[in-house]
C-alpha cells in the first residue's frame, strides 16, 4: 500500500509541474499586433486627442497630438509629444495663456500590458505667459493608456496623478491606421 501513495504522490507532483508549465506559457506578455498578425517592422501610429491637466485645484485643457512608433514584441516609444494649443483656465489658471512647452527626454518607453499601455517616465515642461499665477509646470509622470478596443486600437484614454497633479485625456489613432493595430 506504501508503493500506492508514494506513485500517487509522484504523479499529483508530475501533473502539478505540467499544469504550472502551461499556466506559464499562456501568460506571456501581450505584443503588436497588425490585423492579428506579430508585428516585425517599423511602424508609426499618429495620435490625435486632448489633454486636461490640474494642479491643486487649478488647470486647462490642450489639444495634443503624439506619435508612437514600434518594431514588434512588447515596447514602443512616443517619439513625438506636441501640445497645440491649450485653453479653459480654472482656479488659480482662469485666464491664464499657455507659453512653451517642452517634451522632455523623448523618445519615452511605452510598455504593452494585456489590455492598456504604460508610458514611462513622460516629462513636460510648461510656462505660461505673464499675468498667470502659475508661472511653470514642470512634472514626470507615467500614465497609464487604456485602450477601448486592444486588438484595434482606434482610441485610447490615458490617466496620471502623482502628488498635487493630474493629467487625463483620450487619443484617436489618425487614418489610416485607426483599428488596424492591436495588442494581443
Amino acid at each position: 500500500m506504501k508503493i500506492d501513495k508514494r506513485l500517487l504522490l509522484a504523479g499529483m507532483a508530475v501533473a502539478v509541474t505540467m499544469f504550472a508549465a502551461v499556466s506559464a506559457s499562456s501568460a506571456s506578455a501581450a505584443v503588436w499586433k497588425m490585423s492579428g498578425v506579430n508585428v516585425t517592422k517599423f511602424t508609426e501610429l499618429g495620435l490625435t486627442g486632448g489633454e486636461v491637466f490640474e494642479s491643486g485645484v487649478s488647470g486647462m485643457s490642450c489639444e495634443l497630438h503624439a506619435t508612437l512608433t514600434t518594431e514588434g514584441g512588447s515596447t514602443g516609444k512616443i517619439t513625438k509629444f506636441e501640445t497645440k494649443k491649450c485653453s479653459g483656465g480654472f482656479g488659480e489658471m482662469t485666464g491664464c495663456a499657455l507659453n512653451t512647452t517642452e517634451s522632455k527626454g523623448l523618445p519615452w518607453t511605452v510598455d504593452v500590458g494585456t489590455t492598456d499601455l504604460t508610458i514611462t517616465n513622460m516629462h513636460l515642461r510648461r510656462t505660461f505667459k505673464a499675468g498667470c499665477k502659475i508661472t511653470e509646470l514642470d512634472k514626470t509622470y507615467s500614465p497609464t493608456v487604456t485602450l477601448l478596443t486592444p486588438t484595434a486600437i482606434a482610441e485610447m484614454e490615458f490617466l496620471a496623478t502623482i502628488t498635487g497633479y493630474k493629467s487625463f485625456g483620450s487619443f484617436i489613432v489618425d487614418a489610416p491606421n485607426s483599428g488596424t493595430y492591436g495588442i494581443g
